[in-house]
């Protein structure tokens, strides 16, 4: 009788401790604690399962390859997608609020969204190799290559130009695109040296020579006929055309130059082919309209200068469709990454129609 009531006892003294447990808030251990940092610094991440609700206890390291790290490689806890997103190269800033879209092998797209640690991550299977976008405010991050595995922490997973091995960010500090526009060179055509010289040499120098009766405007070499104060490349308004145009009050050299057909070459020459000395790298191209586009809607757009030279301002890191036309040229089209640092120049060659 006597062990039946100590036993009764005991039950009850358990019964109460556990209660007082319970009441005072205390929890055993779940195994994202296992996972927890010095400093407690985790918080919930969503993967986007709405069936899953074992992932929403996760809580790990940011920067640390949790595929790889003990806390999530197998059981009912596995993660197969994993990762952290920063808002610079560094890796010192969170990009909370990222969307990172995986699809796998069998095209199927996942979304899963940074927490404010910029975690990441999904327990759902998903086939390798991997195809990983990231977006944030109208910006996208494309991976250059597919990968193999889901540990986007992987010290050997991102390079260089999307962050440093191991880091992957996405920043709202967006560069500028620059370039060139020319001519493509089996048409540039018209050259001082391929065409204009032949005329000065046979309707001008006569006179613009040392010795002529206009030797103090000698155009008897390209860097005399090409002086600024002759030759505005680009510019029909140049005074070298004034003085060749027989409509014009000054063309005092018609007389001698006599050809409706030369003329015509010598402006396209100054104006299309921007006073070009040779045509073997095509000359620059003023003028023309070159525009970045998404989903045919234009989102930047400029011109050229006289050097052929245009700036894009701030654009947003993303793929688009690159378009250059302008009238007497065939329109130019072609698909462009804008990448968040190191944006080389973009370097266009058009063809004459």
């Amino acid at each position: 009788m006597r062990d039946l009531i100590a036993k009764g006892f005991l039950k009850y003294i358990i019964c109460l401790l556990g209660l007082a447990i319970f009441l005072s808030g205390g929890v055993v251990p779940s195994f994202a604690d296992k996972c927890r940092n010095t400093n407690n610094d985790f918080v919930r991440s969503d993967d986007g399962d709405d069936d899953d609700d074992d992932d929403d206890d996760g809580s790990h390291h940011t920067g640390v390859n949790c595929l790889t790290s003990g806390c999530h490689t197998g059981g009912e806890h596995r993660f197969t997608i994993g990762g952290t997103i920063y808002s610079n190269i560094n890796g010192t800033e969170a990009r909370a609020g990222a969307q990172i879209t995986v699809t796998g092998s069998n095209n199927q797209r996942t979304v899963l969204t940074s927490d404010q640690l910029g975690n990441f991550y999904s327990s759902q299977s998903i086939p390798a190799p991997y195809t990983i976008t990231a977006s944030y405010l109208g910006r996208e991050v494309k991976m250059p290559s597919t990968a193999i595995t889901g540990g986007c922490n992987d010290n050997s997973c991102h390079v260089v130009g999307y962050g440093a091995a191991g880091r992957v960010f996405i920043t709202t500090i967006d560069q500028d695109l620059t370039g060139t526009i020319t001519e493509a060179s089996g048409n540039a055509g018209i050259s001082y040296n391929g065409t204009i010289k032949a005329i000065f040499d046979a309707k001008c120098i006569s006179c613009h020579k040392a010795g002529g009766t206009q030797s103090g405007v000698p155009l008897t070499t390209y860097d005399e006929v090409a002086i600024p104060r002759l030759v505005t490349a680009g510019s029909k308004d140049s005074l070298l055309l004034k003085k060749l145009d027989k409509q014009s009050s000054i063309g005092t050299m018609w007389p001698n130059l006599r050809s409706a057909r030369e003329y015509n070459q010598i402006k396209d020459w100054i104006v299309l082919h921007h006073a070009q000395e040779d045509s073997t790298s095509g000359g620059v191209v003023s003028g023309a309209t070159i525009q970045l586009t998404q989903g045919g809607q234009v989102k930047y757009s400029t011109t050229t200068s006289q050097a052929g030279a245009f700036v894009l301002k701030s654009v947003m890191a993303g793929a688009y469709n690159v378009r250059v036309s302008k009238k007497g040229y065939k329109t130019y089209t072609q698909p462009y990454q804008m990448n968040q640092l190191n944006v080389p120049p973009l370097d266009i060659a058009i063809k004459k129609k």
